[in-house]
């Protein structure tokens, strides 16, 4: 039988000092509070971060997880997130009112991944990429066979 199985063999059998005393609900709250704990360690062991947009590396167009969605947008299947080249992303804004203040504000509607946001020549673009993740390939990449590329 397992220390938590005894604790909550416990808990049942002595019900009325765990939800009547003081001092007993105290004791578990703190149970409560360890096994909460111990169910967040155990799932952020199996926790991958997810990301929407990663910068493109010089490294992703010879990886696995690789699609080609257009020039300056492509997928990485492994993240399942955009991969976009470096001075990509013009933001398209938008203007709110609120009508309690009557002012009004600007937010971003959108994001427009297939224009730069700054005029750069492509080789540029291409010196940006060879930089990121100071020139290492992502934890992920693994390179494509000869017959693929």
């Amino acid at each position: 039988m397992s220390e938590e199985d005894r604790a909550f063999d416990e808990l049942t059998e002595n019900l009325d000092y765990y939800t009547r005393t003081e001092k007993g609900k105290q004791q578990l709250l703190e149970e409560h509070k360890k096994r909460e704990k111990r169910f967040i360690e155990e799932l952020l062991k199996y926790y991958k971060p997810q990301r929407d947009v990663i910068w493109m590396s010089s490294y992703c167009k010879n990886c696995i997880y690789f699609v080609k969605k257009g020039s300056a947008i492509a997928k990485c299947e492994y993240n399942d997130s955009k991969l976009v080249k470096p001075f990509y992303g013009t933001a398209v804004w938008k203007i709110v009112k609120d009508f309690v203040s009557g002012r009004s504000s600007f937010e971003v509607e959108e994001i427009k991944w297939d224009q730069k946001w700054i005029d750069v020549a492509n080789e540029e673009i291409e010196n940006a990429m060879l930089k990121i993740n100071e020139g290492k390939p992502y934890s992920c990449y693994v390179p494509k066979r000869s017959s693929e590329a």
